[in-house]
């Protein structure tokens, strides 16, 4: 009887496994056809570069004076600072070309005698920063020397581009006009056709892109050529890359 039940339960699973193996039927990825029919895209790259050179100058300095009280200490900076802005248009600069910065005011410490109460304050000191700006570089020596005569007591001077703005504009027309020839280019070649614009990426290189000051002569990152017939006597170069992604038509 065992024996008897024992085959009947084996005889079972063979016929749902054979039953299991007939109803498994393989399956079928269909595509749709919009996708099959989905054009396909071509990038095209174009890249300009404008050699410029600096057309001005900042030079900015920092005169300071120290005062028992605040007052005191402001009085005596806005002294200097009409001083300097004396000097300043007396070699001929516009008031258009001088800029003030905001005044500051910083009390200065000295430790107590004693070693443990704390620092008090000893005097103020009040610092005010002007730019001046000039488009002729020989200029730069008589204005650090009128400022030394002012009492300033820091300078430093920066090149720059005044134009900026207008030769990125030049620079990104340069750019897409390289991309746009070079598409022409490649559908001539092959016998496609474009469709329309699907994105438009920039990408800058170098330092002057994001800055309008050239970069130091210590700079190791970019490199600046000297040339003795450029203004300043530097050129820097401002360089864009356009990527334009194009639609491709289902023409054949």
């Amino acid at each position: 009887m065992h024996k008897h039940t024992l085959a009947k339960l084996v005889l079972v699973t063979s016929l749902t496994g054979v039953a299991a193996c007939r109803d498994a039927s393989p399956q079928i990825i269909t595509v749709p056809a919009a996708e099959l029919e989905k054009p396909g895209i071509m990038n095209v790259t174009g890249t300009a570069t404008l050699e410029v050179s600096p057309d001005c100058a900042d030079l900015t300095m920092t005169i300071s004076a120290d005062g028992a009280r605040p007052a005191q200490a402001t009085a005596g900076v806005q002294d200097k600072q009409r001083d300097l802005v004396a000097s300043l248009r007396a070699i001929g600069l516009e008031d258009s070309d001088i800029k003030l910065s905001y005044l500051n005011l910083t009390p200065i410490y000295v430790p107590a005698r004693d070693g443990f109460s704390p620092p008090h304050v000893a005097t103020y000191r009040a610092e005010v920063t002007v730019t001046a700006t000039t488009k002729r570089f020989d200029k730069i020596s008589v204005m650090m020397e009128a400022g030394a005569s002012a009492g300033v007591s820091t300078m430093s001077s920066q090149l720059r581009r005044s134009d900026l703005a207008e030769l990125k504009k030049r620079v990104r027309d340069m750019a897409l006009g390289a991309a746009k020839d070079k598409a022409a280019q490649v559908v001539h070649a092959l016998g496609i056709e474009l469709g329309r614009v699907v994105s438009v990426v920039e990408s800058s290189n170098g330092a002057m892109w994001g800055s309008p000051y050239f970069p130091q002569p210590n700079a190791n990152a970019v490199e600046v050529r000297s040339t003795p017939g450029a203004l300043g006597g530097a050129l820097q170069p401002l360089t864009l890359e356009i990527t334009i992604g194009f639609q491709l038509t289902n023409k054949a």
